[in-house]
Formats: structure tokens, sequence, C-alpha cells
């Protein structure tokens, strides 16, 4: 599976939320207008959560001018630790929609590679969760970041259920060595 994400500012928002030394500054609540896309190639699908693919192609179109026109500002929180590392956290549960690949899409981007289909294959909802121990990457610690996501869709057309899933997680340690630790995605039929 490939992963293809594309949010604002909070797209790096990802995994391990730590607790902050005695003289961090208390927690910042904020919003976000986080949405994301993931492409799943050996299944031939691209979700878009939190945003349709209409809105996102015109946007697009538009030359991605202002902020994304996602269905809900997220919620988070924000943590600037002693040594000045800020630590970010979004959850939320939002509408997805999953469409089909063109037959003869080349993985140039979600509109363009679905511009064949009359409309999604399917709608449901999905929580996602992202988590980044050092959002601004300061190096003054291992950054280990990453999200992770479960909800339900069903086909238009059948009604058919299918449970998504999947976990990613990954670091950037001092030396700026980036390593992947988990990047998992299930996609099972409800029965």
């Amino acid at each position: 599976m490939r992963r293809l994400r594309l949010t604002p500012v909070a797209l790096t928002l990802l995994t391990a939320l730590t607790v902050a030394p005695a003289a961090a500054a208390p927690p910042v609540q904020t919003t976000e207008p986080a949405f994301l896309i993931t492409l799943n190639e050996e299944l031939g699908l691209v979700s878009f959560w939190n945003i349709t693919r209409e809105d996102f192609c015109a946007w697009e179109a538009g030359g991605f001018v202002g902020d994304p026109p996602v269905t809900d500002l997220i919620p988070g929180t924000e943590v600037e630790t002693g040594k000045g590392a800020l630590v970010a956290r979004l959850s939320a549960t939002a509408d997805i929609e999953v469409w089909a690949l063109d037959a003869d899409a080349d993985l140039s981007g979600p509109c363009q590679d679905t511009d064949d289909q009359a409309g999604p294959w399917g709608f449901g909802s999905m929580t996602w969760m992202v988590n980044d121990n050092d959002l601004d990457v300061s190096l003054t610690r291992t950054n280990a970041f990453g999200d992770r996501a479960h909800g339900v869709v069903f086909e238009v057309g059948t009604g058919a259920g299918w449970a998504f899933s999947w976990t990613f997680q990954a670091t950037i340690d001092r030396d700026e060595v980036f390593v992947v630790r988990a990047d998992n995605t299930v996609i099972r039929p409800i029965r």
C-alpha cells in the first residue's frame, strides 16, 4: 500500500505524545483544517477523509489558495517542552469518500487518477488519530510520529460493508535518519 498524504501543517502531525518536562508550557487547544488522502494501489482505491473529492479537486485547480475546504476543523493539542520540542496530537471522526482508480491511472494525483469515475465507490466514516512528539523536528530528541485510523465504508450500489484500518509510525533521530517503524493496512469485508 502506498499512502499519499495531503494536508497543510497538520499533515506532519504524527505519533507518540510524550510527557513534557516540568518546565514545559501548558497545553494549547487547537483546531486544524486537517484532511487525509490515501491511495491503495493493490485495491485500486483512493480515499478522501474530511474533504470531498469535488472540493479537494476544485481547491487544487485554484492553486491551493487559502485554507483547504475541509468538512470540519479537527481538534488538537500542542505542548512545547522545556527543550523546545513541539508535541502535537489530533483526533477526530469524519466522513470518508472512497473512489476507484481510473483504468489508465498514472498515479499523478488523486483528481487526475479518478476523473473518469461517475461517482464514489463508497462512503463511510473513519476515526483518525495523529501524534508527533517533535512537530518542528527540533533535533533535541528523536522525533517519533505516526497515525492510525479505523472505520467502515459501504459500497455504492451493493451496500456491502468494508472495515478499514491502518497504522503508520516512524522516527527521525538527532542525525536526521528517517526510519519507518510500522506501516500496516487492513481492508476486509464485514460479514
